[in-house]
């Protein structure tokens, strides 16, 4: 049963009242509390691009645009520069669950070495400037669009460029065990590929630049969460559940409390998975039986309430815990000197039974953070953890993001308050733009759905569209630079499902492509200040591409470069 570790109205304690668990904040969970921002230079003569591109369904177009748009970034600032350039998908593979489970759903951030037919473009995945820019950006331009778009649909956009870059140990593969809790593997098990080209992209001394391009937010979950079971959030399966979707197959997810969905920060808003395992003797645990939401469906989503596809979107007011890694992670390992290694993302103690207590999510800094490190492990038996600290700051990463976002709120001025609401780490949306708002259900102050063939009037993205549940109202759409037609073989054609999104000319004629809003990943922009960069994935001409993004990245890499 879901959820059998924890118990009562927080995540991660032990079971209210009598499961003999170790209070967690009672464990000693600061093996190295101290954690520095990286110092040091702040100008450099190299430079190392790595490219996180989304590989999901309905990114194939995207991917072309951010190719063609890639010569305008690289022209200016790659000549007399001694660069390394890498590209990466956004498809990590299975988490632990019954998803992504094929080779090309499961790239686990290895750098792209082929283009789409095959070839091979850079052996290692390491493509390296030797003086002819023209070839360097058809070389990138193709590894680009060689990832496809037959990607994994739980987008791990934040998670792998982490992994990459930042992972001390990254793992081998996620397993979960009879009780239902993850297994990451033994600290020998350790990823010797990613480590191996890791080495041969990151110098020590160079200016790293990461650009990302995705149409939705970041889907990266914790795994180790919800006491070792936050993988169940990404499997068509969820342990326990007896609420069958109508394919007969898979099951959804326990629900929210009802607090959640309008006090999502409240003491009171949690998952109505604790009913089942919690001490009833515990005033939480029988708030929690008692809830209204609780008592639909033995606390479970019913059969069209829980789409995989909308799965990670505004996790605690649905679902009253968030099974994804905190925002920190990420600022931390573009920003700070350590970073934790996979001992020390979770406190874990054992009760009497030897069953685990996996704790929250603490990333205790115990390990030198790879991107900050002065020499990288390259092959088994090399040290992982205590690396010599090199020369790089954090003036020397950037992250850039084109993804979801209308071009309006980001062309001119960067406007935070209508892109991410007054303060979302408190679930405060006040001043967002509707367009922004994550929703099945056609949004308030947006111009109604309507049918196929007719695409609206709003300048942003038409109008909104009844969605059936399984998809989301779109963040923006920019008119395709040809028209698709839509065949029984083309699975991602948006125009042949027989719903109304205002992408189509007609039936089963796409002219339009659309995004979801990015918010995870813009948060992470807003949190790096200067150090980030945000463009619309959505171009008002899509035959300039992403120009002006890669001309504003050209511009803020300026000054950091000698």
């Amino acid at each position: 049963m879901l959820f059998s570790a924890c118990g009562g109205a927080t995540e991660g304690r032990g079971d209210p009242g009598g499961g003999g668990a170790v209070p967690f904040e009672d464990v000693d969970a600061s093996a190295a509390t101290d954690n520095p921002i990286a110092t040091g230079a702040t100008v450099a003569s190299k430079i190392d691009f790595l490219l996180v591109v989304d590989d999901s369904a309905s990114m194939g177009d995207k991917a072309k645009l951010l190719a063609g748009s890639l010569g305008t970034l690289l022209r200016r600032v790659v000549p007399s520069r001694d660069v390394h350039l890498g590209v990466i998908s956004t498809s990590l593979g299975s988490m632990g669950g019954d998803v992504c489970l094929s080779d090309g759903q499961a790239a686990r951030a290895h750098l792209a070495t082929t283009r789409g037919d095959g070839t091979t473009v850079a052996p290692n995945g390491v493509l390296s400037f030797s003086g002819d820019i023209e070839a360097f950006v058809r070389d990138a331009q193709a590894l680009v669009t060689g990832l496809g778009e037959r990607g994994c649909a739980f987008e791990a956009q934040l998670e792998s460029a982490y992994r990459f870059l930042s992972a001390p140990d990254p793992w081998v593969e996620v397993r979960v065990d009879p009780s239902h809790q993850v297994d990451l593997g033994s600290s020998s098990e350790v990823d010797v590929t990613l480590l191996e080209q890791r080495a041969a992209f990151l110098r020590p001394d160079s200016l790293v630049v990461v650009l990302m391009l995705t149409d939705e937010d970041d889907s990266s979950v914790d795994p180790a969460a919800v006491g070792g079971q936050g993988w169940a959030f990404a499997a068509h399966q969820f342990p326990g559940s007896t609420v069958f979707r109508p394919d007969g197959r898979s099951t959804t997810a326990p629900r929210a409390t009802s607090t959640c969905a309008t006090s999502p920060a409240s003491a009171d808003c949690t998952s109505c998975g604790f009913a089942a395992t919690c001490n009833t003797a515990d005033p939480a645990c029988r708030k929690i039986k008692d809830d209204p939401e609780c008592r639909k469906n033995g606390g479970y989503y019913g059969p069209t309430e829980d789409h995989l596809n909308v799965r990670f979107h505004r996790m605690k007011e649905r679902y009253g815990i968030d099974p994804q890694y905190p925002l920190s992670r990420y600022v931390d390992a573009l920003t700070r000197v350590r970073v934790p290694d996979r001992a020390s993302e979770h406190v874990v103690t054992k009760d009497g039974s030897g069953f685990k207590n996996i704790g929250p999510y603490v990333g205790t800094p115990k390990c030198t953070n790879p991107l900050f490190a002065a020499k990288l492990p390259s092959q088994p038996g090399d040290p992982l953890c205590n690396l010599p600290v090199g020369p790089r700051s954090k003036d020397l990463v950037v992250f850039a993001l084109v993804g979801g976002v209308p071009e309006s709120l980001v062309s001119t001025s960067v406007e935070w308050n209508a892109i991410l609401g007054r303060n979302p780490d408190a679930f405060d949306f006040t001043g967002i733009d509707p367009h922004m708002v994550q929703s099945t259900s056609p949004r308030s102050g947006l111009p109604a759905p309507g049918a196929i063939g007719d695409n609206g009037l709003d300048p942003i993205h038409g109008r909104e569209w009844e969605t059936a549940g399984d998809d989301l109202q779109y963040a923006c759409t920019f008119a395709l630079p040809t028209a698709r037609t839509c065949t029984p073989v083309d699975a991602v054609c948006e125009c042949a499902s027989g719903k109304a999104p205002p992408l189509c000319s007609g039936p089963n004629v796409q002219t339009r492509a659309k995004a979801y809003p990015s918010i995870r990943e813009l948060r992470l922009v807003k949190e790096l200040g200067d150090r980030g960069i945000v463009g619309s994935i959505c171009p008002q001409d899509a035959n300039a591409g992403y120009t002006s993004t890669m001309n504003h990245l050209a511009d803020a890499l300026a000054p950091r470069l000698e």
